[in-house]
């Protein structure tokens, strides 16, 4: 299949940022700014109700102090477009995992296509300029509700040993514990039960992390996700400061790096090498992230290398659950 020219993708670019700027000029603009840690991120949404699907995940991370921005987002609903939205110059054959589509020679500008919700987002590498384009705010998908704008953000924050990951955390003064595994591997129980005994919370799921020096998780979201009819896939979109008021961290140190397997019966911690913790969460990590061409594997491996790493079973007690991360802390610190 021949390769599609960068100006082609970079023309589609420059030709959807004018339908922003329609779309903006017919809703009006709400200008958000948002910080992560060091950087800072400018929304400018298109209208108030896109603004309130997706802010929901982030508001915890507004930030009014004022300032330079690291990166801007415009994000626009294609009902909004007055003479219609643009067509996508690619085909749904030539969207791969995570969303990126192929084909193009890639430079400077990336496209990434989420076909199911029609979801699209065009990245400026070189300006960190990013846009992003839903069919309308009502069909925004729960999970995109419960952890919104990933490639956007890994984008816009990533860089140099930064990048946004999947993975969760939980810890308290001591540091954290970052969670790691793939979808259904018990992140997100084991998360649940360190909040529900006193930890604090990062993430269940994604979280922006720093490599370089002390590994560090940074929260994106203040949200969890339940499940709720687990043979539909659905689940529950909740707030956690709502479960424990105060129990949001925005960032922690990361001490050990512990990988959950849903067991039942008892919870039970051993040790893994760093070769075993990389091999349960990279794949997840690169499958779901595939926007740079696996340069982030080498700042899981530094964090796996770095830090002491853990399997931990996942039994059926909470409050077992909790005591095991404890521990797992109170190894880390010997």
């Amino acid at each position: 299949m021949p390769r599609l020219a960068e100006a082609a993708l970079g023309s589609f670019y420059a030709a959807a940022a004018r339908e922003y700027d329609a779309a903006a000029k017919r809703t009006g603009v709400v200008e958000v700014d948002l910080r992560f840690a060091d950087r800072r991120v400018r929304m400018r949404f298109a209208g108030a109700g896109l603004a309130d699907a997706l802010l929901g995940a982030l508001a915890s991370r507004s930030d009014d102090g004022g300032g330079e921005v690291d990166a801007t987002i415009a994000l626009w609903e294609a009902q909004a477009c007055p003479a219609g939205s643009l067509a996508c110059p690619w085909q749904v054959a030539d969207v791969g995992p995570g969303g990126l589509v192929r084909g193009f020679d890639f430079h400077r500008v990336l496209a990434v296509h989420e076909t199911y919700s029609g979801t699209v987002t065009l990245v400026d590498s070189a300006e960190r300029a990013v846009l992003h384009r839903v069919p309308h705010c009502g069909a925004v998908p729960w999970w995109e509700r419960a952890a919104p704008l990933r490639p956007a953000l890994y984008w816009a924050l990533g860089g140099e040993g930064r990048h946004l990951v999947h993975a969760g955390a939980v810890g308290d003064d001591r540091g954290g514990v970052l969670l790691a595994g793939a979808r259904g591997s018990g992140k997100t129980t084991v998360a649940l039960a360190a909040l529900a005994h006193g930890l604090g919370f990062v993430a269940d799921d994604y979280l922006l992390l720093h490599a370089i020096d002390e590994p560090e998780a940074v929260s994106l979201y203040s949200t969890v996700s339940i499940c709720a009819a687990p043979a539909a896939g659905a689940k529950i979109v909740v707030d956690v400061t709502s479960l424990r008021h105060g129990s949001l961290r925005e960032s922690l140190p990361v001490r050990a790096v512990a990988v959950p397997r849903i067991r039942g019966g008892r919870a039970r911690l051993r040790r893994l090498s760093p070769a075993e913790a990389l091999r349960a969460w990279a794949p997840t990590t690169v499958f779901q992230m595939p926007f740079d061409d696996g340069a982030a594997l080498a700042s899981l491996g530094a964090v796996v290398r770095r830090v002491p790493c853990f399997a931990l079973d996942v039994g059926d007690d909470w409050a077992e659950l909790a005591r095991a991360v404890e521990q797992v802390l109170e190894q880390a610190a010997v």
